[in-house]
């Protein structure tokens, strides 16, 4: 059996609904209306007629009817081609009833469409059908051509019972909609009394949280905007230096982070312990300087601006540390060590083998314990020395500023040698040449006080480095506008040591009066690695004494020697010989004058070998007798104080 027989013994009729004594005027009509539709007029409509027909069957279809009798009877099997032709006649309504239902819908979206259009802003011609396109909107049909109204039934008459129900169910509708109105009224006033609160204390937070930025910020730090992101730090200041190593300069900058009361926290960048260079002097293994920056107290009440300080000067204290340590390993044969985090620096004085004295430089706790022995001789030393080793290296953040805002090198393969700051070594060729330029100056003062006890003048002038005496005139003329005056002056420390002494050599009387010049160079590099003395003497003596007019050493040892050897050929070639003309001989062994001196009583002559040798500022004469058989010999020596005889007198009482 196909399944459209199964449905031959189906009926539709209306769903069942439960019955109730009194009707509604709504289902009323209802009923009336189709009652009108399936028999006509309602004139001829009793309760016996309805009666009548459903006994008599007249309510059931047709076709209803014509199934049952044919189930009665007996079915025959259909044929194949009797099959056929029912699907194909199956087919035709299928696609009947489809075209049906597509009319039924073009027309119901037409309809719908043309009600929608009353509005302006729904006029889409694209919503209406095809074939209403065709025929009606290009054929003229205006849009919002049909209306649709709601009627209002509120002058109808409702039953008692259906007017208390609706005004009861009006009632507690008032009631709910007053309740929900006083209840959304008591959350509105809570969530407002709320954001109050909030608002108020967040306006406390924020105007506490912009005092304190306000107040770092006249202090002087600077202050740049964090991340976008960054919501409880929304600034933070900067106390490193721009130009520091990229190590310390990453941890330059630290959030300030806003607490729950608007107060800034510290970052761990400025909570951190400050630290401090500790520089010492040690004389033959015992302390006799110590310098370090003082102890702050870190309280938990400690002001943001204070703590800022305190991180600036302990991120500056350990950079300078980091940078020394990177410069010992280039200073190794000048006595710089770095062992147990402690750099130590040989600052022996020069010439002096009696005391042995060194540098320590570490970096410590700022807040650890100083020595319990205080008052050192040397803490001056150690002072200035660490003072001077935090300016140079605030001096190599300013010139690296300044490099950088200079027109760069031409590009090459080879990449540049980053180099640390010079700090160990400008510090160790300033000891350096300090010390050997007040040795050879101390050493000139001697010689030149020894002479003048012996009769003779010999003036010194001194200049421990020429650039200083110049300082002023340089700076006024200087053409590097771009740098500061304090910047100028500390690029002096970072170039080659300049001293310079001029001796006036002792002359007899009416002769020509000739200096000595000694020009001392220190730089701890290439070519000279030290202390250089270049020595110029007169050209006059040079070509009398057949030496070389300018001559170097290395060592004030070395020069104050041939100083020594010099001053007593000029004594004894210039001075004595000068002194007695014609009677003076110069002997082959050139360290001495053979002096001739004829008797006036005898008639004899007597002949004298006068020597003069200057040893550590110390003046010797001898006068030998070469004349008799049995040779005499007198000295005398001008250490440089007592009341001696000049030279010149001595010499005349022995000989004449």
């Amino acid at each position: 059996m196909s399944e459209f027989e199964s449905l031959r013994d189906v009926a539709l009729r209306p769903w069942p609904v439960n019955r109730t004594d009194d009707l509604s005027k709504d289902a009323m009509l209802q009923q009336v209306e189709q009652l009108a539709r399936e028999r006509g007029h309602l004139r001829n409509i009793t309760e016996q007629s309805l009666q009548a027909d459903i006994d008599a069957g007249k309510d059931v279809p047709d076709d209803l009817k014509e199934i049952s009798e044919e189930d009665e009877e007996e079915k025959e099997p259909l044929t194949l081609d009797e099959r056929k032709a029912e699907i194909a006649k199956m087919q035709m309504e299928m696609a009947s009833h489809l075209d049906w239902a597509r009319f039924a819908a073009s027309n119901a979206l037409d309809l719908i469409s043309m009600v929608l259009s009353a509005d302006p802003n729904k006029r889409l011609p694209a919503s209406f059908s095809h074939t209403f396109r065709e025929a009606g909107l290009n054929q003229g049909l205006p849009f919002g051509s049909i209306g649709v109204a709601r009627e209002n039934h509120e002058y109808d008459e409702l039953k008692a019972a259906e007017r208390s129900r609706r005004e009861e169910q009006e009632r507690r509708q008032d009631l709910v909609a007053k309740a929900a109105r006083m209840e959304a009224l008591d959350t509105a006033t809570d969530e407002i009394l709320k954001a109050a609160k909030s608002l108020e204390k967040e306006v406390r937070r924020e105007t506490k949280y912009w005092q304190e930025i306000v107040s770092i910020s006249d202090k002087g730090w600077p202050i740049h905007r964090m991340g976008r992101n960054v919501r409880h730090a929304p600034f933070g200041v900067r106390f490193g230096a721009s130009e520091a190593n990229n190590h310390f300069k990453a941890r330059g900058s630290a959030p300030l982070r806003m607490d729950k009361d608007g107060s800034i926290i510290l970052d761990p960048n400025l909570a951190l312990k400050p630290k401090t260079l500790r520089v010492r002097i040690s004389e033959n293994g015992e302390i006799t300087g110590s310098a370090q920056l003082p102890a702050e107290s870190l309280l938990d009440g400690l002001a943001v601006e204070k703590s800022i300080r305190l991180a600036r000067d302990s991120l500056l204290e350990e950079e300078l540390f980091h940078e020394m340590s990177l410069e010992t390993q280039q200073l190794l044969p000048y006595g710089v060590r770095l062992q147990d985090s402690i750099i130590t620096v040989d600052a022996t004085v020069a010439d002096s083998s009696a005391s042995s004295r060194q540098i320590l430089i570490d970096c410590i706790p700022r807040d650890s314990k100083g020595p319990d022995k205080q008052g050192y001789t040397h803490d001056w030393l150690a002072h200035h020395i660490g003072e001077a080793l935090r300016l140079l290296l605030t001096h190599e953040h300013s010139m690296r500023l300044y490099r950088r805002t200079q027109l760069p090198p031409p590009l090459t393969s080879r990449k540049q040698e980053k180099k640390p700051p010079p700090l160990l070594r400008t510090l160790l060729a300033m000891m350096h040449h300090l010390q050997n330029a007040d040795s050879l100056f101390a050493y000139l003062e001697g010689v030149s006080s020894t002479l003048e006890s012996a009769g003779l003048e010999a003036p010194v002038e001194t200049s421990r480095e020429e650039s200083w005496v110049k300082l002023r005139d340089s700076l006024a003329k200087s053409t590097r506008k771009d740098l500061t005056a304090a910047d100028q002056l500390l690029e002096i420390f970072n170039k080659p040591f300049t001293g310079k002494a001029s001796m006036t050599l002792p002359s007899s009387v009416g002769s020509q009066t000739e200096q000595l010049i000694i020009a001392i160079r220190t730089v701890i590099g290439a070519p000279t690695f030290g202390t250089e003395y270049k020595l110029t003497l007169p050209p006059s003596l040079a070509t009398d004494l057949g030496l070389s007019i300018e001559n170097n050493f290395q060592s004030t040892a070395d020069v104050t020697s041939y100083l020594d050897w010099i001053l007593a050929l000029q004594l004894t070639h210039r001075v004595l010989k000068n002194e007695y003309a014609e009677r003076a001989a110069v002997k082959d062994s050139e360290d001495g004058v053979a002096v001739t001196i004829k008797s006036d009583k005898k008639g004899t002559s007597a002949n004298w070998d006068v020597s003069v040798e200057l040893t550590e500022g110390k003046l010797v004469l001898q006068v030998t007798d070469t004349s008799s058989q049995v040779p005499s010999q007198r000295s005398q020596s001008w250490p440089g104080k007592g009341d001696n005889l000049p030279l010149k007198e001595q010499i005349k009482a022995w000989v004449e």
